[in-house]
């Protein structure tokens, strides 16, 4: 895993990513948002060509939903790269929250990943419980102590957003149908990223999601940027 400081992404490199990816870009509104889609994806393409061993350039951007196949445009759908044509064999993730973006990327054949970084802040509002959570969720809620809830709702966001992103299919299935502690038959595995893992900012949550066949250890080793 890599957590970066969108600021701290040089602007010049945009240069780096495909038409597709500038042109989606290009499509926001903001200002922010704009600079900030740009320094993601620039990080996640520095951090794959440094553990491919290939030149960032040299990789062109392909994302892959479940329902609409492949497509060049990062507009959603799990991230990946081809090289000389082919699929790399890395899968990825990318979350990007209140000025960070954490990238989580392993090598290993078959895996899908997803991670999300929580702002904790975004959580507190009223209605988030009926929205958001499952029947089973406001059972473990209610023994959570009340100075506690808060950080705890952002984690369970966070675990339901890295499983949505293993999907394919991120947020169109209703959050409340998303276990965020699912059961171990269910082939997907889900942790919370520890401060002893990663340091996260303050008032952050973060987690990550292996598919069947991957283990919390094919996460690469963390890292800071």
């Amino acid at each position: 895993m890599r957590l970066v400081e969108l600021a701290a992404v040089d602007q010049s490199l945009h240069s780096l990513l495909d038409p597709a990816e500038r042109a989606r870009a290009d499509a926001f509104a903001s200002a922010t948002a704009r600079r900030e889609f740009v320094a993601g994806r620039v990080a996640q393409r520095l951090m794959a060509a440094e553990l491919l061993g290939r030149r960032p350039e040299a990789l062109q951007a392909q994302y892959w939903c479940p329902d609409c196949g492949v497509a060049p445009v990062p507009s959603h759908g799990r991230p990946g790269y081809l090289a000389d044509g082919e699929p790399v064999a890395l899968a990825m993730s990318l979350s990007r929250s209140g000025g960070w973006v954490l990238l989580a990327m392993t090598p290993s054949a078959g895996v899908r990943l997803g991670i999300d970084l929580q702002r904790t802040a975004d959580v507190a509002f009223a209605g988030f419980d009926d929205v958001a959570l499952s029947r089973a969720e406001k059972v473990l809620l209610a023994g959570v102590p009340p100075q506690e809830r808060t950080s705890w709702r952002a984690s369970v966001w966070a675990r339901k957003e890295a499983l949505a992103k293993v999907s394919g299919r991120g947020l169109r299935t209703e959050p409340a149908d998303i276990e965020a502690f699912p059961a171990p038959e269910s082939g997907v595995g889900v942790w919370d990223v520890r401060a002893s893992q990663l340091p996260l900012p303050g008032g952050f949550a973060a987690a990550v999601a292996v598919s069947a066949g991957g283990v919390a250890g094919a996460v690469p080793d963390t890292a800071t940027g």
